[in-house]
């Protein structure tokens, strides 16, 4: 289990470092009245977005690692520390202040996080869902991610940043029951069994559809929203998927179930909390800076071999 939650904080830390270079991305880019879905194709021409997206595979490795070594319902709840691996990025890339509120917020997520995992004890399960399982888990979360796609439609850009996220969070959860689902074919079958299994080819499908609702998750509205609800929604619609899919068992009991809604509360509380207080909007300035200063250290480190 200490794997399971030690690559679990390091897929948190590459998404953190992707959502940093991937909304400087959109930051910088030139506003025209553009679409979402346009906006984000474009980005892809974009080298700080790339970089962004390179972070966001190895988000993928380590969470894939993850839930080799553990459940759904202890790897994805983990992934919220992302939140604080992005104040601290902000803080030691873009030199931003951190008010002791916003690491407030902080310390309450970790508070929430650390009961729930001592409080819940979750456990991996022994089931292996079936056929009719899988397509109703998945449908019902493909209506609940057409709803809010439809709401996200309409309202203010931090309502519509906030619902985007949301959706996406519930095609990642739904991403990361295919990829647990892929990591145990991989163990059993080998390369040839991961390759003609339906596993594989539904995670690309839902990891391709989750990248771009990411994508229109920032360019819609402030990060701090679609952020907030991704991490929220995430660990809920994955506890519920690992009980129903794989038979995930948290500790029972009237007191456990209590803790677990006390523990998770508090750690929705410290997102929503660093979501009200988080640092200023990230600008096209700060992106400039950033490329600027990367350019300045590579041509040191140029100077000093040649000097050498």
């Amino acid at each position: 289990m200490a794997a399971a939650i030690l690559f679990a904080a390091l897929s948190a830390l590459s998404n953190a470092c992707s959502a940093i270079l991937q909304r400087l991305a959109v930051t910088s880019h030139a506003p025209e009245a553009r679409s979402v879905w346009r906006t984000a194709i474009d980005l892809v021409r974009q080298p700080m977005w790339l970089l962004g997206a390179f972070f966001l595979v190895g988000t993928f490795v380590f969470q894939a690692l993850a839930l080799y070594f553990g459940p759904l319902s202890v790897v994805q709840p983990v992934l919220v520390l992302e939140l604080i691996f992005t104040l601290g990025l902000r803080v030691f890339l873009l030199h931003d202040g951190i008010a002791r509120r916003t690491w407030a917020g902080a310390l309450t997520i970790c508070v929430g996080l650390g009961a729930f995992l001592i409080v819940a004890s979750p456990a991996a399960g022994a089931a292996v869902p079936h056929a009719s399982q899988w397509i109703l888990a998945v449908g019902l979360r493909a209506a609940a991610v057409a709803v809010l796609l439809l709401l996200a439609r309409y309202g203010s850009p931090a309502r519509r940043a906030a619902l985007f996220g949301a959706a996406t969070a519930v095609v990642w959860s739904v991403d990361a029951a295919f990829v647990k689902e892929a990591v145990d074919v991989l163990a059993h079958g080998g390369l040839p069994g991961l390759l003609t299994s339906w596993s594989l080819y539904a995670l690309i499908a839902t990891g391709v559809l989750g990248t771009v609702l990411l994508q229109g998750a920032y360019a819609a509205g402030p990060l701090a929203a679609s952020q907030a609800t991704l991490l929220i929604v995430d660990p809920l619609v994955s506890i519920s998927l690992g009980i129903e899919l794989f038979g995930d068992q948290l500790a029972s009991g009237p007191g456990y179930v209590a803790g677990d809604v006390v523990s998770l509360a508090v750690l929705a509380a410290g997102v929503v909390m660093l979501s009200i207080w988080a640092p200023p909007v990230m600008t096209a300035e700060q992106a400039s800076q950033l490329r600027h200063g990367s350019r300045h250290r590579s041509e040191e480190l140029a100077d000093a071999d040649a000097v050498a």
